[in-house]
C-alpha cells in the first residue's frame, strides 16, 4: 500500500504486516514469524509492533496465542465491510480484440483479489476521456496491474506515473516488475514434442511482424526454431509460414491453400497461438490434409476452447493461475518490491490432445 508520511508509527507497522497477509506470503501456514523477528524485519521496537498487532487482533484479521506466534484468520479478511485494499486492472484493448489470455489471467487476479477483499476495478484506456481522467486519479488506488496495451496506445505508459505498478505478459518500458510465461521454454517444449512423437518436417506458423509486434509470438518462434535446428532439424525459411496482413488472418482457409505444396512436406506444424491453431486445425482437412494423420499440430496458450476442438488441441499451456498470483503478490506488498527480479519468467507446461501423432519407426 502507498502509506502517508503522516501515519503513526505502530500504524505503517500495521499496514506492513498487512501487506504481507494480503500478499499471500503466509499462505502456506497462515502463521505469522516471532515479535523477535517481525520486529526485525520492520526496523521497529517490540512495543510498536504490539501495538499494531492489537490493532490487528481487534479488527479480527489475527488471532493471538500464548506462547505461540499469531494466526492469521482468512475468514475474518473476508468479512471485512470495507476493502481493504483497493488496485485496478488497467488496458487499451476493445473488448472484441482482446488476446484471449488476458481474460484468463485477470481471472486468476480477480479470484485472489476477492479472498483477500481487495477491491478489483476494471479500467480500460481505450476511451481517451475515460484515460485523461485516470491518469489524474491513478494514485487513489493502492496498485495498478497493466494487462494488453496495444500498440496505438502505447504512448499512454508514459503516462502511468503511479510507483506501485506490476505487468502481466509482456515487460513494459517504465513499469518495474513483469510477471510472463518463458515463451522461450515453451517454444522448446513444443519442438520436443514433435520431435520425441517422430515428427521431422517440420513448419511454424505465425504472424508477421507488419501485423503484430507481440514480442511472445517472436519468443515462441526462437524456442522452437532453435530447439530444432540443435536437434538436427532445422525449420527452412520456405516452412515458416507467415500471415502478413488482416486478410489473410480473415480468409484463412484461402491463405492456407497457397502453401499445400509446403504442407505436403510437412508431418508437424507449429502454430504461436491456440486461437490460430484452432483454425488451423478446421482448414487442413478442408485442403486434403487429416489431423493428426498426414500433420500434427501444437499451438500455445492453453485456453479452455483448445479443449473443445475435435480431437483435442495439444497445446503449450500458459500457467495463468500462477501469473495472476504472482502480479497480485507484488502489488499487494510494495514495501517489498525491491527484493522481486524486474521480469519473472514462469514455466509452462504441455497440455496433452489429440492432434499429434507418434510416428516414431515410420519412413
Amino acid at each position: 500500500m502507498i502509506l502517508e508520511k503522516r501515519k503513526l508509527k505502530y500504524n505503517t507497522a500495521r499496514e506492513r504486516i498487512l501487506d504481507a497477509i494480503l500478499a499471500g506470503s503466509l499462505e502456506k501456514d497462515l502463521v505469522l514469524p516471532s515479535e523477535q523477528k517481525l520486529a526485525s524485519r520492520l526496523g521497529i521496537g517490540r512495543n510498536t509492533l504490539r501495538t499494531a498487532l492489537q490493532e490487528l487482533e481487534r479488527e479480527g484479521i489475527i488471532i493471538k496465542q500464548n506462547g505461540r506466534p499469531s494466526r492469521v484468520d482468512p475468514d475474518a479478511l473476508r468479512r471485512q465491510r470495507v476493502p481493504l485494499r483497493r488496485i485496478a486492472w488497467v488496458d487499451t484493448s476493445p473488448i472484441q480484440h482482446t488476446n484471449p489470455i488476458y481474460f484468463d489471467i485477470f481471472r486468476s487476479v480477480s479470484e485472489g483479489a476477492a479472498v483477500r477483499n481487495v477491491k478489483l476495478d476494471y479500467i480500460s484506456l481505450s476511451i481517451e476521456a475515460m484515460a485523461e481522467n485516470f491518469f489524474r486519479r491513478q494514485n487513489e488506488y493502492d496498485g495498478l496491474i497493466l494487462g494488453e496495451f496495444t500498440p496505438p496506445y502505447q504512448k499512454y505508459l508514459a503516462d502511468i506515473t503511479h510507483k506501485n505498478t506490476v505487468c502481466v505478459d509482456c515487460p513494459r518500458p517504465g513499469i518495474a516488475h513483469c510477471v510472463k510465461t518463458d515463451s522461450v521454454l515453451g517454444g522448446r517444449l513444443a519442438a520436443r514434442t514433435f520431435l520425441e512423437a517422430g515428427c521431422r518436417r517440420l513448419a511454424c506458423l505465425c504472424y508477421d511482424t507488419a501485423i503484430t509486434e507481440y514480442l511472445p509470438f517472436h519468443e515462441r518462434i526462437r524456442g522452437f526454431t532453435d530447439f530444432a535446428a540443435r536437434s538436427g532439424c532445422p525449420v527452412s525459411p520456405e516452412h515458416m509460414i507467415m500471415i502478413a496482413n488482416a486478410e489473410e488472418d480473415d480468409y484463412f482457409l484461402r491463405f492456407l491453400k497457397r502453401y499445400r505444396d509446403i504442407l505436403k512436406e510437412t508431418d508437424g506444424i507449429f502454430v504461436v497461438s491456440d486461437k490460430q491453431a484452432a483454425d488451423t486445425v478446421q482448414a487442413l482437412p478442408e485442403i486434403g490434409f487429416d489431423v493428426p494423420g498426414k500433420i500434427s499440430v501444437i499451438g500455445f496458450d492453453g485456453l479452455i476452447l483448445s479443449q473443445f476442438l475435435s480431437p483435442p488441441l495439444t497445446t503449450i499451456r500458459q500457467p495463468v493461475e500462477e501469473i495472476g498470483r504472482k502480479a497480485l503478490e507484488i502489488v499487494l506488498n510494495p514495501t517489498e518490491s525491491a527484493s522481486y527480479q524486474e521480469t519473472i519468467e514462469l514455466p509452462p507446461a504441455l497440455q496433452p490432445g489429440g492432434t499429434v501423432r507418434e510416428r516414431k519407426g515410420e519412413r
